[in-house]
């Protein structure tokens, strides 16, 4: 099953509203489109709507939490099931500039299991494209959403409220984000992604590749920018030198 934007103890209702908006969000814009359409599409009344949501932008502040929740995570289940585990067994070693692994073996099973959470990123961002086109769309515009997509850079920052960069450093004291690694996660991991998710239907009009293949071509180019980084039994993670 492809994963999806998940809304935990959320009624049908409620579900129906947001999926609307989405729908109305992702075609007409969302500046064009009236609550009433909302209403009318979702099949509920407009008090209704008033009910569950102050406002419109508070039903794109909700999906826009969502998307990021269900990223995170994504993130989260990676970090507990094919980090922490290598930490604690020795295989992996995290050093200042470099995940150092114990042997080849090692090294070849943490790219696998990389390879698989790409492949869960990328279904997640494709089930869920009409989301990030509204995303995308609204952080050109100057206004309360122009940050927004940025907000994926949490999960890149050395603090104790981001749950990814903790529960690492919780188990490897030495894990850190340099601005060098920050910078290429962002514009050469996330960027592509949201890009590739975006683009997806019109480029496959225009490529005539199956789902199947055009997925695929994807995803051989990410792997290409992990195996860049990829030294022997390390990868390496850019660190900025110290000033002289």
């Amino acid at each position: 099953m492809k994963p999806s934007l998940q809304q935990p103890q959320e009624d049908g209702t409620k579900k129906r509203i947001l999926d609307a908006a989405v729908e109305l969000f992702s075609k007409k814009g969302y500046n064009a489109t009236r609550v009433n359409e909302i209403a009318e599409t979702a099949n509920v009344t407009k008090g209704l709507i008033y009910y569950y949501f102050k406002s419109k932008e508070e039903i794109l502040d909700c999906l826009l939490r969502l998307l990021l929740e269900n990223f995170t995570a994504l993130s989260m289940e990676f970090v507990r099931t094919n980090i922490i585990p290598l930490i604690k067994t020795g295989e992996l070693d995290i050093e200042p500039d470099r995940f150092h692994f114990s042997s080849k073996e090692a090294i070849m099973g943490f790219l696998r299991n990389t390879y698989g959470y790409h492949e869960e990123v990328l279904d997640f961002a494709l089930e869920n494209r009409n989301i990030l086109r509204i995303l995308m769309l609204e952080s050109l515009k100057d206004g309360k959403y122009r940050r927004d997509i940025f907000q994926a850079m949490n999960l890149l920052k050395d603090d104790e409220e981001n749950p990814v960069y903790k529960t690492i450093a919780e188990a490897d004291r030495d894990f850190t984000y340099s601005d060098d690694l920050v910078c290429i996660r962002f514009f050469f991991s996330l960027i592509p992604l949201v890009s590739f998710a975006v683009y997806y239907d019109d480029f496959q009009k225009l490529s005539i590749l199956s789902d199947k293949e055009l997925r695929a071509s994807f995803l051989r180019s990410s792997r290409l920018v992990l195996n860049a980084m990829v030294s022997g039994r390390d990868i390496l993670l850019p660190k900025k030198k110290a000033e002289s």
